[in-house]
């Protein structure tokens, strides 16, 4: 076995187990059959071709136990009212952001650079350093070749003019209108004469 699965499972598994257990117990009809829907969902698991792109690995784990579950509940015949109740709690809710908060946070992100893109040169290049690489002051002026207090007055500058660029442009002013927003439409005329 890979060290890097087994290392994945003893992070990322390990630690949900007592709780998997718990929660399968409301949906399974033995502790037989808990005991192999763990193993299966560590099975599962070990067949994932990279779980590096697993980024929340919690609901992960919790979603392919929950499938294991749905796959028995349709090989069977009879499912009790009872586990199809209890098997909402298998739902780990999933922390990822939204496909429209991703394509909103990208938006500001380039709203906000393209700010930056308009102050001062040096005002620029400090700005970016300490702020976007996460350069301290001193290394800063180091890598600039400028004085700590010479970084200290353009950060506060960049700071200033940046506030002065929000309060001029409006924080709402960065974001696209809707579609056909702001179209006027022509003035229906007539045929008829008056």
């Amino acid at each position: 076995m890979d060290t890097e699965v087994t290392d994945w499972l003893t992070i990322h598994f390990l630690p949900h187990e007592a709780e998997l257990r718990t929660m399968l117990r409301r949906v399974c009809n033995s502790p037989s059959e808990v005991d192999d829907a763990v193993q299966e969902t560590c099975y599962r698991i070990l067949a994932v071709a990279d779980l590096a792109l697993v980024h929340n690995p919690k609901p992960f784990v919790f979603r392919t136990a929950k499938n294991i579950v749905l796959d028995r509940i349709r090989r069977d015949a009879v499912v009790s009212i009872e586990t199809m109740a209890n098997l909402e709690e298998l739902e780990i809710a999933d922390t990822a952001p939204s496909p429209d908060r991703v394509v909103f946070a990208r938006e500001e992100l380039k709203w906000v650079f393209g700010l930056i893109a308009r102050l001062p040169d040096r005002c620029k290049s400090v700005f970016s350093a300490r702020r976007l690489h996460g350069m301290s002051q001193n290394e800063t002026a180091r890598t600039l070749g400028l004085t700590d207090s010479v970084v200290e007055h353009e950060m506060m500058k960049g700071m200033r003019l940046m506030s002065e660029m929000i309060a001029t442009q409006g924080i709402e002013a960065r974001r696209s209108p809707r579609p056909g927003a702001g179209i006027q439409r022509a003035a229906k005329t007539s045929n008829v004469k008056d």
